[in-house]
């Protein structure tokens, strides 16, 4: 197993400690060890700016794993639990910096062209493409190991729509260029909740999440989120590299196209 070097920023209980970096070495020995001989697990007391509660960063060449214990005790046990481990099999998955800076793909570049799109708006375009190919890597993987119920309660966590989308879509809907980012990133928030909706027994319940999710966009673009996630991403395989191109070309097809175009 990979050698995981844990580093603490703040006061932090020497039992959580152990309860985080128990739940990650649980983890590989489910699903395989990352490529490298160690990863970095920083554990930090409280976030001054990251949302979220886990993170997963390889750009520096080796995978580093941040769990922010101020907003990990903030959501429940099984949310926890599948958050750390959606970071754990990031780093076996896309634990080198080659996942981190991609090459932009022909279809954007395209769009890029067409569109007159600056290079940071499309950096942005292409972040949320390849995080969505990357997350159902990850819960496809989680699922196909046996990590149902935690994987459900995660993606449930992830669907629930808050007033703050809302209010964003809102804003974001005066502006073909901001509508366009949005929709893209409700793609990327969906992704992690597609594979379970093959379940047989849960597959359904998962689809009521995202459409609840979706429920504030109008139903046109509904549709073709809807389209992508359910036909697209069907044709995603095992190559990383290839699924971020795919999705890169739904989203500029189906969401992009549709809306600068006109």
């Amino acid at each position: 197993m990979a050698k995981i070097n844990v580093t603490t920023l703040g006061e932090i209980s020497q039992s959580i400690i152990d309860k985080v970096l128990g739940v990650m070495q649980a983890c590989y020995k489910v699903i395989g060890k990352p490529r490298v001989n160690s990863i970095e697990l920083r554990i930090v007391e409280k976030s001054a700016k990251e949302f979220f509660f886990a993170t997963h960063d390889a750009s520096q060449g080796k995978p580093i794993v941040t769990v922010y214990i101020d907003k990990l005790l903030e959501v429940p046990y099984l949310v926890a639990l599948a958050g750390i481990r959606c970071q754990a099999t990031h780093s076996v998955l896309h634990g080198s910096s080659e996942y981190y800076f991609i090459k932009v793909p022909q279809d954007l570049l395209r769009a890029m062209k067409q569109y007159n799109l600056p290079q940071s708006y499309a950096n942005g375009l292409l972040y949320s493409a390849g995080m969505a190919a990357k997350e159902y890597e990850v819960t496809s993987l989680l699922y196909c190991k046996s990590y149902v119920e935690e994987q459900v309660a995660y993606a449930k966590y992830i669907l629930d729509p808050s007033a703050e989308e809302v209010l964003a879509w809102k804003i974001a809907s005066r502006n073909k260029w901001e509508k366009t980012f949005h929709l893209a990133s409700l793609i990327r928030d969906i992704s992690c909740a597609v594979p379970l909706t093959q379940d047989e027994q849960i597959g359904e319940e998962i689809k009521d999440y995202i459409a609840k999710k979706l429920a504030h966009i109008s139903s046109d673009y509904q549709l073709r989120i809807q389209k992508i996630i359910y036909e697209g991403f069907s044709l995603l395989g095992t190559n990383t590299f290839e699924n971020i191109d795919l999705v890169t070309k739904l989203v500029v097809e189906d969401i992009v196209d549709y809306e600068l175009s006109q």
